[in-house]
């Protein structure tokens, strides 16, 4: 007798719009996840074309003026408005397809999925994401993925029932091959960005603001460093936030000495492998699936002494009170006189590969799926 696959919506309506943590990780998650044992997966995304098993909600764009105007109205902003605006075609999809599960990061959506369960009349189980992360109660949902112990102990604490919360990281996708560590390649690499051919390059990777990634710290502990200092690229989301962290560079480092920029999610791949040494700002994360990114590309990454940071990146990380002015400084300064090894770049890519690629992580996926399907509803 065939086994009944669980059917499996993701939803997330940034996918095709922003790629930010939570919309990286729908996105690869549907792909980690397709065709695995026991699982039927849709994906349901904001914009994209649409293929196989995946789907584009209509929507109000949270950049539209229109998304902009009536999340003013609401008191609210555009974000949330194009999660209610993509309520109504989701809900059509759920009752022709009549999903198990509805897998989700986005909770003003996922608040409107359980608000209206029973009239929808589909008995779908919300399974959500908290790589936000949310803090406690999870009263709306019946069960929570919880990427980091740090988040899921909170929730434990707060006496939350630990049937109703699974400790499941995020998955990542990890390209073929080793990481580039050939002078010769790097150099091409190098060339085709417009990046320096002969200095140390500190890579950052995230929303281009003093707020959470705290890139402002990172600039001014860069500017710190004797010269001749390394150059900066800072690559992540760019809006009216990242117009001081731009001047603070240009007064601080010199147009000539950094880089600041969005790209598309395809092309930050070659950005890693241009760099040297990966550094975040931040003092918490929800899990931060950036570090493993600079793992894969075997970068030294030096990061904040934080649980969520020391789980996920164990001893392939440098941990320092990155709160202090010149602990960065301080820590660049010895790490670009060393040397690094082949070996360790290619370590630090077999962490990630062993601990959390998608090869690794489907049974713990599958697991927390069925475990959910097997406890009561939450209403």
């Amino acid at each position: 007798m065939k086994k009944k696959l669980i059917k499996v919506h993701l939803v997330c309506t940034g996918v095709g719009v922003i790629n930010r943590g939570i919309e990286t990780f729908a996105r690869e998650c549907f792909d980690g996840l397709k065709g695995a044992d026991g699982l039927d997966i849709k994906l349901f995304k904001g914009a994209g074309a649409e293929k196989d098993c995946e789907y584009r909600l209509c929507n109000l764009s949270r950049n539209s003026q229109l998304a902009d105007f009536l999340g003013k109205l609401i008191k609210r902003n555009g974000y949330v408005v194009e999660q209610l605006s993509s309520f109504l075609p989701l809900v059509g999809k759920i009752i022709q397809d009549r999903p198990d599960v509805i897998f989700y990061s986005e909770a003003n959506l996922g608040y409107q999925l359980y608000h209206w369960r029973n009239l929808i009349g589909v008995p779908y189980k919300l399974v959500f994401s908290n790589g936000g992360p949310c803090f406690p109660p999870f009263s709306r949902t019946d069960h929570v993925q919880q990427v980091a112990p740090f988040y899921r102990d909170l929730a434990l604490k707060s006496g939350e029932a630990p049937e109703k919360h699974s400790l499941v990281p995020y998955g990542i996708n990890l390209p073929p091959g080793n990481p580039v560590y050939d002078t010769a390649i790097k150099t091409k690499i190098r060339q085709k960005l417009q990046l320096p051919l002969n200095r140390p390059i500190v890579l950052s990777v995230g929303w281009i603001s003093s707020q959470h990634k705290r890139m402002d710290y990172v600039v001014s502990e860069v500017a710190a460093l004797p010269q001749p200092r390394p150059y900066l690229v800072m690559l992540g989301h760019m809006d009216e936030n990242s117009i001081p962290i731009v001047q603070l560079a240009e007064q601080k480092l010199g147009k000539a000495n950094f880089t600041a920029l969005s790209v598309p999610y395809e092309q930050v791949q070659e950005y890693y492998q241009a760099a040297d040494v990966f550094v975040l700002g931040s003092l918490k994360e929800g899990f931060g699936r950036v570090y493993l990114e600079a793992l894969i590309n075997g970068l030294p990454s030096i990061v904040n002494d934080h649980p969520v940071m020391r789980y996920v990146l164990k001893e392939q990380g440098i941990f320092q009170d990155l709160s202090q002015s010149g602990t960065l400084t301080q820590t660049l300064a010895e790490l670009i006189k060393q040397p690094q090894s082949a070996e360790s770049m290619i370590k630090r890519r077999e962490y990630v590969k062993n601990t959390f690629s998608w090869e690794a992580l489907i049974p713990a996926y599958r697991n927390m799926f069925n475990h959910c399907l097997k406890t009561p509803a939450y209403f």
